[in-house]
């Protein structure tokens, strides 16, 4: 089984971004992201902090780089998408 595997802080952080949400089967994704497209990306962040930081010396390559970028922006369109639609239907309660 395909599963997001998420650190405890991982999953704050992710939480806190209203970055987390589930598809159709219930497993955990990012928000606008399928189960495969969200675990490539959390383990390419992870390989790619790795390597920043010195704790890996395997360089993300530019396709790699370039799949993450078209990821990351799916996912914070959504993301975004709904943030705004949450805002306005506060917004628009107190009124």
């Amino acid at each position: 089984m395909t599963e997001l595997l998420l650190t405890d802080e991982e999953e704050a952080r992710y939480r806190e971004q209203r970055s987390l949400s589930t598809d159709e089967d219930g497993k955990k994704i990012l928000v606008g992201l399928t189960v495969e497209e969200s675990i490539w990306l959390v383990e390419h962040n992870r390989g790619d902090i790795a390597y920043r930081t010195g704790s890996s010396t395997e360089r993300p390559t530019e396709e790699d780089k370039r799949r993450a970028r078209e990821l990351r922006d799916k996912h914070e369109i959504v993301r975004l998408a709904m943030l705004g639609f949450r805002n306005h239907v506060l917004r628009t309660d107190r009124t």
